[in-house]
């Protein structure tokens, strides 16, 4: 009886020696997951690294209309931390702690272009951010004076060939999205024209109405207005859905690499390092609040595709995105400044 009671206990004592370690792991984890979804303790402030006005900051101040919806009783506010290609936008919420109380409204060019024209760029967009979600890709169009010459794509197409070296098209920024896509588009179709970059849209626009220069590509929110107006007339919408209150201006086929496209995409990040139960839940909180009237009225008026990528894909396309910009920017001849 008594040998049997001995062996009951050395197998209690084994099991419990087993167990211990996997039962001190699984307590681990509750309190991380616990710890992470003590949160917001404090302010959440979503940073923009644009000027207060266009179509980012108009979607960074959704961001945080939704998320002070979702906790009432916490502040959250937008910092427009801009110029700079980005990068100080970046760079600020590097300097915060990784802990879901900053966020970053991150463009093509925070995540994946600057990694290749920035000599140092003081952070790395695939390894100190982590995406929440890619919140929504920009249309783009290629838009001329309304009272110009070029009344169609081929009017303008035409007269590049006729003129070689002589029109001149410009984007908002060197080496961003849309400078890059004129550069393939130029190489591509073996045509000769000025790509002109000039310091974000309004003054672009400007000298397009002036006559400065012959076209500009945009991101159709950024300069609806004009077009709505009779200013500007867009000839064409740079991928394969059109605007529908534009049926005039056509589209192009986004697998024809002969084509003028143009992917550009936003997101919402955190600082690597930030709970992923706290990602998940700025995830949830973007992914429902993304059917609200509110929320669909601002992606209507602006023109742009929402498209919210749960985090695990929104990283990988993300990583994607870096390496097909890389073989952009190669090709464009542009060395990093």
């Amino acid at each position: 009886m008594q040998q049997r009671h001995n062996r009951r206990r050395v197998l209690r004592l084994a099991l419990t020696s087993c167990l211990l370690p996997a039962l001190g792991m699984t307590t681990a984890l509750n309190g991380a997951m616990a710890q992470s979804l003590d949160w917001p303790r404090k302010s959440i402030k979503v940073v923009v690294p644009y000027p207060p006005g266009g179509t980012a900051d108009i979607m960074g101040r959704l961001v945080a209309l939704k998320l002070g919806k979702a906790f009432p009783k916490i502040s959250v506010y937008v910092e427009n931390v801009s110029g700079g290609a980005t990068v100080p936008g970046a760079l600020s919420v590097m300097r915060d702690a990784p802990d879901g109380h900053t966020l970053l409204l991150a463009s093509d060019n925070t995540l994946n272009i600057n990694h290749w024209l920035l000599k140092n760029p003081r952070y790395d967009g695939d390894k100190d951010f982590t995406p929440v979600t890619v919140l929504n890709t920009y249309p783009h169009w290629l838009i001329v004076n309304a009272n110009g010459p070029y009344k169609t794509f081929d009017d303008l197409v035409k007269a590049m060939r006729a003129k070689p070296g002589k029109l001149s098209i410009s984007v908002n920024t060197v080496g961003g999205a849309a400078y890059l896509a004129l550069d393939s588009w130029r190489r591509e179709n073996g045509l000769d024209f000025e790509i002109v970059p000039y310091r974000g849209s309004a003054p672009a626009v400007t000298d397009l109405i002036g006559g400065v220069i012959d076209g500009h590509v945009d991101v159709v929110g950024s300069s609806i207005a004009h077009a709505r107006s009779g200013r500007v007339a867009p000839l064409v919408i740079m991928r394969s859905k059109g605007v529908k209150e534009f049926p005039n201006a056509i589209t192009q086929n986004e697998s024809d690499p002969k084509a003028l496209t143009v992917q550009s995409n936003q997101s919402v990040v955190v600082r690597s390092g930030t709970p992923q139960a706290i990602v998940d839940r700025l995830y949830e909180i973007l992914k429902t609040s993304s059917a609200e009237e509110d929320y669909l009225k601002t992606i209507d008026t602006l023109s742009i595709e929402s498209v919210l990528t749960e985090p695990a894909k929104a990283k990988a396309f993300l990583l994607q995105e870096t390496r097909r910009y890389g073989v952009l920017v190669e090709k464009s001849g542009l060395e990093k400044q």
